[in-house]
């Protein structure tokens, strides 16, 4: 009973959740030594230190679309219990890191590489200004060699 009114458990979470009383418990069992390239996070579990997840002011990670609740935010009940996890491999952060494809051609197909986990087949023309021409669909950079 909460000011005078009995809530359900899910509401009364929320309720503390909103009023600042909940607090955050610790990453749940790990022990030993932390592994190599890792540090603790805000929420006391391992993480790498160069992962590419950026932190928002309140110390919570921030997902790939820029998603961050506010400290009073009562969406935050889903993660009273255990830690909010993120996936630290952004895709635009991978396809970055790709180096750009020489070939000797002026016109280069890619289908995305797989077959089935691929995409459908794209032309790119690399006799453009551009200098380097990248895919549409996954974002692989080619271009072309001269031969001077």
């Amino acid at each position: 009973m909460v000011l005078g009114v009995t809530f359900s458990p899910l509401r009364s979470v929320k309720l503390r959740l909103l009023l600042g009383g909940v607090s955050r418990r610790s990453g749940g069992g790990f022990t030993g030594p932390l592994p190599r390239g890792c540090q603790w996070s805000y929420f006391g579990a391992p993480v790498r230190k160069n992962s590419c997840a950026p932190v928002s002011e309140s110390g919570e990670k921030v997902t790939h679309t820029g998603q961050v609740f506010g400290r009073d935010d009562y969406r935050k009940v889903r993660f009273v219990t255990r830690q909010k996890e993120i996936n630290e491999q952004f895709a635009i952060s991978l396809i970055a890191e790709q180096p750009v494809t020489e070939v000797s051609s002026r016109v280069i197909s890619c289908d995305g590489g797989g077959g089935a986990l691929g995409h459908p087949k794209v032309y790119i023309n690399l006799d453009k200004d551009t200098k380097t021409g990248t895919c549409g669909y996954c974002g692989l950079q080619f271009k072309q060699k001269h031969h001077h």
